[in-house]
Parts: structure tokens; sequence; C-alpha cells
């Protein structure tokens, strides 16, 4: 039996894959959420990048998947220091937030401490984790990450999720069900974003573009419809005009590339919010028992979802 060749790891700089950790890092993570989310074992569903909190910016704003409960991610480059640590406090303390994420790919033993003896004295509705990304190589291949879990609450995971199933009602089994299956259709049909996405039993789901306060999102609308939208909701009203009236101005060439669509033109109570959005009825008992039927809506869904995600893209690079 000849000799068995293997490759050799390679450990490299995240700086080389990532040279800014604003528009490069965060955008990626937060495309990226599921590789943290199984990290610590709980679902994340990303709302909004660089939120403002005061008179800083939180990296990544986002909350568990089926639930209310708020978690911040305050992400960095380089080794860990009292800044971040700082800012990741005061944040956790802004927004209420249940699940505090600090990642940082050099973590020093006195801010793994600190982490630890934070969690110590929190309750179980406050949990903080510290997270170190690597990123390897084998021989000349792409570079890929993985993520180390440095500090954790003890006994957190399953918890949490006991919580979580105690929260369960009725009416959220068609709504987990539904997207659950839709996420399966949308991966097999190009949607890398959909790739190992887990259920929710809210009645909408987000897809992040990388850019603050702009996601493209699936919903179950009122009147048995389905929506495909641009959701533009900075936590700063101006600027959701701002980029409505963007949109609007190319209204015309916006609306042509939907075919077969009535684009909706939505700018919500005191534009604190605004939508582009195209619907489409359905009846949920056909969903549910219908095969052709559902993957004729799903067929739907990813369409406009590629669509969407292309318009986004363009006005807002």
């Amino acid at each position: 039996m000849g000799k068995v060749k293997l490759g050799e790891i390679i450990v490299v700089n995240p700086r080389e894959v990532w040279n800014n950790e604003e528009r490069d890092f965060t955008p990626w993570l937060a495309e990226n959420i599921d590789l943290v989310s199984s990290t610590i074992g709980i679902p994340i569903a990303v709302e909004q990048i660089e939120k403002r909190v005061g008179n800083y910016e939180l990296d990544i704003y986002g909350k568990v998947e089926g639930t209310d409960k708020t978690v911040i991610i305050e992400n960095q480059l380089e080794q860990s220091d009292h800044r971040h640590l700082g800012q990741l406090i005061t944040y956790a303390a802004g927004l209420e937030a249940s699940i505090i994420i600090w990642i940082t790919p050099q973590v020093t033993d006195e801010h793994k401490t600190a982490i630890d003896w934070l969690n110590s004295i929190s309750g179980d509705k406050t949990n903080f984790f510290l997270l170190r990304p690597e990123v390897i190589k084998i021989d000349d291949s792409k570079p890929a990450v993985r993520f180390q879990l440095e500090a954790s609450p003890s006994d957190f995971v399953q918890n949490f999720r006991d919580a979580i199933e105690d929260e369960e009602a009725p009416r959220h089994i068609f709504r987990k069900w539904f997207w659950a299956e839709m996420f399966k259709f949308l991966a097999k049909d190009g949607h890398a974003w959909a790739e190992g996405r887990r259920t929710t039993k809210d009645s909408w789901i987000s897809s992040s573009i990388g850019k603050s306060g702009i996601s493209v999102n699936v919903s179950m609308a009122q009147g048995a419809r389905i929506r495909v939208e641009i959701y533009l909701g900075h936590p700063e009203p101006e600027k959701n005009t701002e980029w409505y009236n963007l949109l609007l101005a190319n209204k015309d060439d916006i609306d042509s590339v939907f075919i077969n669509e009535q684009v909706s033109w939505e700018a919500l109570d005191d534009a604190k919010s605004s939508r582009v959005a195209v619907y489409c009825p359905y009846q949920k008992e056909l969903v549910e028992t219908d095969t052709e039927a559902r993957n004729k809506l799903f067929t739907w869904i990813s369409n406009n979802m590629k669509i969407m995600r292309e318009v986004a893209r363009k006005y807002f690079k």
C-alpha cells in the first residue's frame, strides 16, 4: 500500500481575506450568519448591520429565529481589546440583548475571563459568547473559515432551546413548516443565502444584501398573499426616504424587470420604513396538500427574490 499524501493546513491572516472590517468582514458575516448559528447552537436571523446605538454603530443586530429575543454581534479583525468589550456591554444594555456575541481572531486571557465573569453574574435572560474565526487553507486551496467557541454560558443551549419550545403556539406550526420547505426549494434553485437556514414561526424571513437597513424579504401578507419585497428599514427615517426616492426615480426601469407582475410602491407611515413589493395570492390548504401548487408558489418566490436582490444590489452597492 502506497503512502497517503496529505495536504498541509495553513492558517491565514484574516486581513488577507477581509481588508476592511466595516466594508468587508461585517457584510460577509451577515451573509454567512449560519456559521455563527451552528457554532453556538442557536439560529440567528440578521435584521440590520451597522445599527445606530446612541453615538456608536453596532456591527450586526438580529433576533433568535422564531422569537423576539435580541442578538447583537460586535466583530473585529484584530486582537480583542478593551474598547470593543466596552462597546459590547454598552450595546447589550441599550438594546436589552439576550444573546451577545463578540467575534475576534485573537482572544486574550483577560478578555476570555471577562466574558466568563459576565456570564457568571448574568441571569438566564442574558448570555455572552466569545468566538474566534480561524481562516485556513489546505495547500493552495481557497481559504475557508471555521469558528472556535472560546467562551459561553454553561448549559446554555439546552436551556435556551427549552425556553423557545415553551413559547410555541399552534398558529406557528404552518409558518415553520412553510419556511422549512421554502428554504429547501430555494437552496436547490440557486439561492445560497437559503442554504442551512433554520425555520422560524415569524410571518416573514429576510435576506441581507450587505447594506445596513436594507433587506430583501419574503412575508405572509394580509389577504392570504405572499409578498416579496425590498424593505427599507433604517432607524433614521430620513435615510429610508432618501433610499425610497432613489428607487422611485428609477421606477420605470424597475417596473420593467418584473414580467407579468404589478409592482407595489409603498412609502409607509411617517417614512419610518418603506418597501417596493410584488404580491401573489395563495390558498393555505392547497399549499399544504398539493405539491404542484406548493412548488408553483415557491417558483414564484424564487424568481422574484432573484430579481429583487439584483435590483437592491444595483442601486445600493
